[in-house]
Formats: structure tokens, sequence, C-alpha cells
């Protein structure tokens, strides 16, 4: 009976039920942006994003850029209606030489500031994270941190 009862259980846990944890992990992020090439330029030079190539070759209305971990931010710029951004809405990133990635913003001339919109002054997380933020060509907001994973 045990056996039956065993037997039983491990072939219904092979089946999808409800409420399975499917696991979801992100596989890439789309933003819509004005103008293609100046976006490129800032996620290539000022985020140091690797562009990879689209799966289905060259297309003249979107670029695909390595986000780290197979994952992929999409850049495109088809027609679409505007979206309103707000910082609570952001991408971010973890850099290594947090202090001196501010150094290079100060360089290209990116301003950033702290959630509360201080200039120039890193934001300290309740984990002791540090953390800044500045926009892109398009408005999109962008999160750089020191955190370690």
């Amino acid at each position: 009976m045990k056996f039956l009862i065993l037997t039983a259980t491990l072939l219904l846990s092979s089946y999808p039920v409800i409420g399975q944890n499917f696991n979801p992990k992100l596989d890439h992020l789309t933003i819509l942006v004005e103008d293609l090439e100046v976006s490129a330029d800032f996620y290539k030079n000022i985020l140091q994003l690797e562009e990879i190539e689209t799966p289905w070759g060259v297309n003249p209305s979107i670029r695909f850029f390595s986000i780290g971990g197979g994952q992929q931010l999409h850049v495109t710029n088809v027609d679409a209606d505007s979206i309103k951004l707000n910082k609570v809405v952001h991408i971010a990133f973890n850099v290594e030489g947090f202090d001196s990635y501010l150094t290079f913003l100060k360089e290209k001339g990116i301003g950033y500031s702290n959630f509360a919109g201080d200039s120039k002054v890193p934001q300290v997380r309740p984990d002791g994270v540090l953390q800044v933020y500045f926009q892109d060509p398009d408005g999109y907001w962008i999160e750089i941190n020191n955190a370690k994973y």
C-alpha cells in the first residue's frame, strides 16, 4: 500500500498543478527611444553595455545590449504612444568601482542625484548600498549602485 501511495504521489507531482512555481527569470527589457543612434551611443559609452546581434539580423529600428547573466536590453524607436516616466520606474545596474564610475559620469557631463533629487549626493539604502540616479537621452531613469551579489 505504501508503494502505491508513493508511486501515485510521484506521478501526480510530475504534472503541472495550480500554484506551481514556474521560477520566471528576467529575459529582456525593451525601451522606446526617440533617436536610436543617440540612445545606442549612450548605452554603449556611458553604461558601457556590450551591443549584441539581434537574432534576426540587422534591423534599423532596434538594437540589443547584453546586461549580464544572459539578459538583454532592447532599445527601439518604433512608432508608439509616449510613456510617462517616473523615477520609481527605473533600470538599476550595480558597478564595480562606484566612486570611479561617479567620476566617469562627471567627466562625461552626466549629472546624477539621489532619489530625492539632491545633486551629486549618493543615497545610502538601509542595507548600506550606495546608489545614484540619472536619466538617459529619452528620460528613462537609470540607477547605479554598489550592491555585491
